[in-house]
């Protein structure tokens, strides 16, 4: 038996990806799924809805793609600066991903993002929380300082989670420098 939840998702894909959030309707979607959009219903309540979970899966594979290829033991500004690099590169020409500054629905998936279901299912941010703190017991850091540094984290990860390039004129380029001095202020 066909599971036409799957068929909805990869259609969903399959869209989204061609023509990002915007440009696509539920009816192209369950068309592509070959379904009748009262079945899409079944399913979804929305297009924000399915578009989320199309992202979270998307998101999870590209990062999952960055956490092989990123050499996490190299110099701390490298790895900051290898990570900018690939995420920049990967988010910018994938539709799906690209959406995170979107005006239209960028405001559900950063919800998503800073919820605490976003955050500990959140394959990425788990691990780099553990990199970094891993780093911090590397350079024996005592759990005082630590846990501050940590929290300088969660303010990053906080700003990330709410402010895009509409509200913030060269915002990917200025969290990047931020980042990357307070790494090299922490590990040099």
């Amino acid at each position: 038996m066909k599971d036409k939840k799957m068929d909805l998702d990869n259609a969903a894909y399959e869209v989204f990806s061609e023509y990002g959030y915007k440009n696509t309707n539920i009816s192209e979607i369950a068309k592509k799924a070959g379904m009748a959009v009262g079945s899409f219903y079944k399913y979804y309540q929305s297009k924000e809805e399915i578009f989320l979970e199309t992202y979270i899966k998307e998101n999870e594979r590209v990062r999952k793609q960055l956490i092989d290829k990123v050499h996490w033991n190299g110099e701390p500004v490298d790895v900051i600066d290898e990570l900018f690099t690939y995420t920049l590169e990967s988010v910018l020409k994938n539709k799906i991903l690209a959406e995170w500054n979107n005006p239209t629905i960028s405001e559900v998936l950063h919800k998503y993002y800073y919820s605490e279901a976003g955050t500990s299912n959140y394959t990425f941010h788990q691990f780099l929380l553990n990199i970094f703190q891993e780093r911090l017991n590397q350079e024996k850091y005592g759990p005082e300082l630590t846990s501050k540094l940590l929290k300088v984290y969660d303010l990053i990860y906080y700003i990330d989670c709410h402010i895009t390039e509409k509200d913030f004129e060269n915002y990917s380029e200025t969290l990047r420098i931020l980042v990357k001095y307070f790494i090299k202020g922490v590990f040099s």
